[in-house]
């Protein structure tokens, strides 16, 4: 079997290489093409340019490249009788289909564990390079509800763990009770440590003689603990998560009663969306016949690739649709995935 898994999994990785390095290329050169003249006259940004792009394409390319190489893989086996043999030896079809589909999930969890890092960041690295001159951005002015609180955010660097201009109204029974005015704030130990400011309470009651406004300067001032700066980024900005960042904006969307759709899908789509590769190379790879002789094998390769696309194309829609609230996010982004695997696993079981 070691001899059967090396010689299958050298076809199937040979292409998958080639073909995700040409498509790579490919979606960089014509990128380049569309903005050069949008690029900063720095050679060292024109590199981090590219190296995001890179990072940033292979989302696209990787599922396409996934199921293109087990497509090629099976040209050249069928035309070389090499498919036919390995079954005259004693191979099923679907011993010969695993070794592909192994290697095919084992690129999509070195995927996902990916979107755990800063990798995940590098769209936005990409867009800021371009549009900024620099990998990091400051965003505009934002204003946003935490718990019993409305935080005002004047200034907001991307990447980083500080804030400038910080504004923040504590509600109390749905009278404003307080509120806080700082220059600058920093997060430290899962919490805002706010520098330079004041603080404002207001009188329970506005009776004459009663206590008036009570005013107190501070050097720092801890608030808004648990409140992450990527959520504050990706509010202001609309800027990619990780995973990791997008589950802790999720719960926290949650508790403050905030929509989570959009979070939900970018969730969603880091999981999720590139495993339709592995189970849809399960579906295709049964279609193609063991020999050529009586087959147009054009026309299988034909409507195999096309086929590819448009599945691909019909999974884009689905999260975009997914993305604008039209539909759900687990029925734009889950659901298709599920079904894919269930076809793909029905057909495995019905050649066992």
């Amino acid at each position: 079997m070691k001899v059967f898994f090396y010689f299958v999994s050298r076809i199937y990785l040979k292409n998958f290489f080639i073909i995700f390095t040409a498509l790579l290329v490919f979606y960089c050169g014509i990128d380049l093409l569309v903005n050069f003249k949008k690029l900063p006259d720095s050679a060292n940004l024109d590199l981090l340019y590219t190296l995001f792009l890179a990072f940033s394409a292979v989302k696209y390319v990787l599922p396409l490249s996934l199921v293109f190489a087990l497509v090629y893989s099976l040209i050249t086996m069928i035309r070389n009788n090499e498919l036919i043999s390995l079954y005259a030896l004693g191979l099923s079809k679907n011993l010969v289909i695993l070794y592909p589909f192994l290697w095919a999930l084992f690129f999509c969890f070195v995927y996902v564990g990916l979107n755990f890092t800063s990798f995940a960041y590098a769209d936005d690295y990409k867009r800021n390079v371009r549009k900024n001159g620099s990998i990091g951005k400051q965003s505009g002015e934002v204003f946003l509800k935490f718990n019993d609180s409305f935080a005002y955010v004047g200034k907001l660097q991307s990447g980083s763990n500080s804030v400038q201009e910080v504004k923040i109204f504590n509600i109390k029974d749905f009278d404003l009770d307080s509120y806080i005015v700082a220059k600058e704030a920093f997060f430290k130990d899962n919490a805002w440590n706010l520098k330079d400011g004041n603080l404002t309470k207001l009188p329970k009651e506005y009776s004459l003689g009663k206590d008036g406004l009570e005013i107190k300067e501070f050097d720092i001032l801890g608030g808004l603990e648990g409140f992450e700066p990527k959520v504050i980024e990706g509010i202001a900005s609309n800027s990619d998560y990780t995973i990791q960042d997008a589950f802790i904006s999720l719960m926290l969307f949650k508790a403050q009663n905030v929509s989570t759709t959009a979070v939900r899908t970018s969730l969603y789509k880091l999981i999720f969306t590139p495993f339709f590769a592995p189970f849809l190379m399960l579906i295709i790879y049964y279609f193609f016949p063991a020999i050529s002789r009586f087959f147009n094998l054009s026309l299988v390769v034909f409507i195999a690739l096309v086929s590819t696309m448009l599945i691909w194309g019909v999974l884009f829609l689905l999260t975009r649709l997914s993305e604008n609230a039209v539909i759900l996010s687990e029925v734009g982004t889950i659901m298709p995935i599920i079904i894919l695997a269930l076809l793909g696993g029905f057909m495995f079981y019905k050649h066992r």
